[in-house]
This record gives structure tokens, C-alpha cells and sequence, in this order.
């Protein structure tokens, strides 16, 4: 798009008439690409487009928003105009220039998403299939999926700032279906990163999907889980799906500035347990949440939230610092699924570090338990911190041993609880990515931890106590 300054100056300056304080424009031009095998068959070719601008304003505490695909500088220019009538007063301020900031480019792309053809694309994904059907004749269906994203922002404001960034990302998928003839099961994987399609090289699909077969076909045999209050260890990488649903969602500015989250004011205090350091750094390289730039047009920050135990950070926009303290400062995590959306504080690549245990001291601790490997999400009330998340690969602990897989389990309880029951943490942290749904729509979000030992815990599965 580029604005030329000299319209981006009349649209801010339009937006500032009734004594708004600050304005911003945000541009966003996205394009998908997905391509699908399933039933032994191409399932799907398809593409999407996502562009238009969203125009904010604020005074105070107070905020208006609103967006339209009409990109003509009339459009643009009524759009603001409009906005402006949200609030009553006299112009406070005038942007008399804008300096565009070069920002530095995180994720690298090596092999660009226009390098393969579709026919190389589905005919990487029949092998992955072919490769998952061959595990057993248990596999009644195997879907497959590359998914590309291809983003371009630019933002400008009424502090003078005008930048813009590149956003790609790449995503392989691949689910097994298995049946006996008397019950489904599946496994499901699906890495990514902020890539090109280089991670098609990095990755060994038809292994991944053969795992999936594999775990899919011995779910079939599996019994149904223990229930209760339990000692749990949960697998590395999405593992820290917990952490992101029990805690990162509560220490969000945008919880915390409507003070229902049970982190408001406890910054300083002790959250958790002394081996428990967690943050949310967007500056992890070609990290599946990393955005050399966020949604206000600020560098992303290692954000280190929990420090020994210790609650030292929250994650804030401009937005929400403005209701909890203008002293404190933006940490690059403003996002938001599309221009259609209001940006807010959201996590980026959120995760607990390392620890000194190793995986096998961790399960060599517990006498009856269970190990959780898989994770399929899970979802929290920020207001009560009360979370639900689900395991779809799990197995029994007994006296120190890993024993036989079990069907999927429920895991539930408080976020600031289940922090102080975190005992063993390990050094085998990994990374894995997902999906967040929040206000301001779906935004990519990566999650990790190590294997860790939360020492009771409440477990709902099917099969008793």
C-alpha cells in the first residue's frame, strides 16, 4: 500500500479534531495458501486474501475503532473523520511529520512459498499419506495439509512513527484416523514456524505421519485414564499449553487493566515455586509467534514474566498501560487476527525455561501418576484463572515407570495454584505452535516448556479413581 506521508499526515490529523490524543492507521494485506490430501485424494486447493485498514483513536482511557477494504484516501479520510465524532472536544494535538523507523527483519525466509509448484506441494503430502496408511489396515483415513501464510503491515501514528514489516509463515499438518470396528481414534501433529517452505525440508513428514499412524492404531487398545487429584508430568514442547492457558492469558494487559485477573497488582510477589521462570519473547528467530513488529509498530521484547517465582512482568499494549500505569512500557505484544479486529495484548512465544532435572529423575519421583505427551488446547477464565486443557496422548506412572498408554485425559484447576505445585522442572525445553483465540480474534502463538513435575493436580478421564 505505502501511504504517501502527506495523506497518512491528513488521515491522523482528521482523527485527532475532537481532541483524541492519539491516532494510528494500520494496514494489512495477507495472503493464504492451503493445499489438502484426504481419502487418498486431493482434498482441497484453495487461497485467501485479507486486506484493508483499521483506524484507532484514543483520549485517555477512552478508545474508538473502525475499518473498511476501501483503501482510497476519501475513504480513509471519512473513516477517521468519522471516528472523531466518538469523542467532544477541542484538537489537542497536530502531527506535523512522520519518520519512518527501519525495523529488523526476525524471520528470514530462505525457499519463498511461490518456489514449489502445487504439484510438488500435494505430491509432498501424498507420501506423508502413503507413509501413514502402510503403519496398519486399522488406518481408515490419513488428512495432510501445507498451509502458508504470506502478510504485509504498516503502521503510522499521531507519535510520528511510520514502519512497516513482512510476516511469513509455513505449517505442516497431518491427522490418522484408526478404527477397530467398534471406536475411532486419531493422532494429530502439526509443526510450524515463521518460514518459507524450507521447513518442508527440515521436517521428515513421512516419519511424522508414520508416528501418527502409530499413535492412532495403539490408542484403539488403550484403556480409559485414572481420575482425580494426582501428581501429573507433562511432556516437553506443548506441554506448555497449561502455562499459556493458566497463566499467560491472566497476565495480558488487557486482564489485568480490567483488573479480573488474580495477578492484578502482585507484581514483586511470589506466584510460584522457586525453579519456575516463564516468559513471552517475541524475538525468538522465525519463532511461529515471532512479528519483527507488532500491530503498534514496536520491536518485540524478551519478556521474562515470572523470575524465580517471583511475578516481575505483565505483557502491555499502549492501550493498557494507559489504565494501569503510563510509566510503565509497551513489551511488543499488541496483536490481532485482521485490520477487522481492535488490537490488544497478546502472547507471542510463551514459554517455562529450562530447570536442572533431567526427564527420567522427573518420572523416577512419582509413584502413581500419569505422563502426559500430547496436548490437543485447552481454554481459561481470566477473570477466576480457572483452566481446562486436554491430553491426547498419555500414559500411566507406576513406582517410577513409564506403564501403558492411556485414552485422553482432562486436566483442571487454577493457574495461580497449579504455579505452586510445580516441583521438577527439566532441561529438555522445547517449542510448539497453535492457535489463540482471544478479543482480537485468532493470532499465532507458540508455547513451550520442558518436562516438568506438577505434584497434584486435579485429572478427569473415564476410568475411576
Amino acid at each position: 500500500m505505502r501511504l504517501s506521508k502527506k495523506t497518512a499526515l491528513l488521515i491522523l490529523n482528521a482523527g485527532l479534531e475532537t481532541g483524541a490524543d492519539y491516532s494510528e492507521i494500520y494496514y494489512q494485506d495477507s495472503l493464504s495458501h492451503n493445499y489438502s490430501r484426504r481419502y487418498k485424494k486431493v482434498f482441497s486447493v484453495s487461497s485467501s486474501r485479507t486486506c484493508g485498514v483499521g483506524i484507532r483513536l484514543m483520549k485517555g482511557d477512552k478508545t474508538v475503532y473502525g475499518y473498511t477494504a476501501d483503501l482510497s484516501a476519501k475513504s480513509l479520510l471519512k473513516l477517521a473523520q468519522d471516528l472523531s465524532l466518538g469523542f467532544e472536544g477541542e484538537r489537542i494535538k497536530t502531527v506535523d511529520a512522520l519518520k519512518e523507523k527501519k525495523i529488523k527483519e526476525l524471520n528470514n525466509i530462505e525457499i519463498p512459498h511461490s518456489s514449489w509448484t502445487t504439484e510438488e506441494k500435494l505430491s509432498y503430502l501424498e507420501k506423508g499419506e502413503k507413509a501413514a496408511f502402510s503403519v496398519s489396515d486399522k488406518i481408515q483415513d490419513v488428512f495432510t495439509m501445507i498451509l502458508e501464510e504470506d502478510e504485509h503491515v504498516e503502521v503510522y501514528n499521531s507519535d510520528g512513527f511510520e514502519g512497516q514489516s513482512n510476516r511469513v509463515r509455513t505449517r505442516l499438518i497431518v491427522k490418522a484416523i484408526a478404527t477397530d470396528g467398534k471406536q475411532f481414534q486419531d493422532s494429530y501433529k502439526g509443526p510450524g514456524l515463521s518460514k518459507g517452505l524450507e521447513l518442508l525440508k527440515e521436517i521428515d513428514f513421512e516419519k511424522l505421519s508414520k508416528t501418527a499412524a502409530e499413535e492412532a492404531v495403539a490408542l484403539l487398545d488403550a484403556p480409559d485414564g485414572p481420575s482425580g487429584e494426582m501428581p501429573v508430568v507433562l511432556g516437553n514442547g506443548f506441554g506448555g499449553v497449561l502455562f499459556h492457558e493458566a497463566c499467560g492469558h491472566p497476565l495480558e494487559g488487557s486482564a489485568i487493566s480490567h483488573k479480573t485477573s488474580p495477578f492484578t497488582g502482585k507484581l514483586g510477589e511470589k506466584v510460584a515455586t522457586d525453579i519456575v521462570n516463564a516468559y513471552d519473547d517475541g524475538t525468538i528467530l522465525n519463532g511461529w509467534g515471532t512479528e519483527s513488529m507488532d500491530d503498534e509498530g514496536h520491536e518485540p521484547t524478551k519478556n521474562h514474566l515470572i523470575t524465580n517465582g517471583v511475578l516481575t512482568s505483565y505483557m502491555l499494549d499502549k492501550f493498557t498501560i494507559r489504565k494501569i500505569d503510563d510509566t510503565l512500557s509497551p513489551s511488543g505484544s499488541c496483536r490481532r487476527e485482521s485490520y477487522m479486529f481492535l488490537p490488544t495484548t497478546r502472547m507471542t512465544n510463551t514459554y517455562i525455561d529450562n530447570g536442572t532435572s533431567t526427564k527420567e529423575d522427573i518420572i523416577k519421583s512419582v509413584k502413581n501418576g500419569i505422563y502426559c505427551v500430547g496436548f490437543t488446547g485447552g481454554q481459561v477464565d481470566p477473570s477466576t484463572d480457572q483452566f481446562l486443557f486436554t491430553s491426547d496422548l498419555a500414559y500411566v506412572i507406576k513406582d517410577g515407570k513409564v506403564g501403558h498408554m492411556i485414552k485422553s485425559a482432562s486436566l483442571m484447576g487454577y493457574g495461580y495454584e497449579i504455579l505452586k505445585n510445580i516441583t521438577m522442572v527439566g532441561n529438555d525445553m522445547q517449542r510448539g505452535p497453535g492457535v489463540c483465540g482471544a478479543a482480537s480474534g485468532s493470532c499465532y502463538v507458540e508455547v513451550g516448556q520442558p518436562t516438568l513435575l506438577i505434584s497434584k493436580i486435579l485429572v478427569g478421564s473415564a476410568g475411576g479413581k
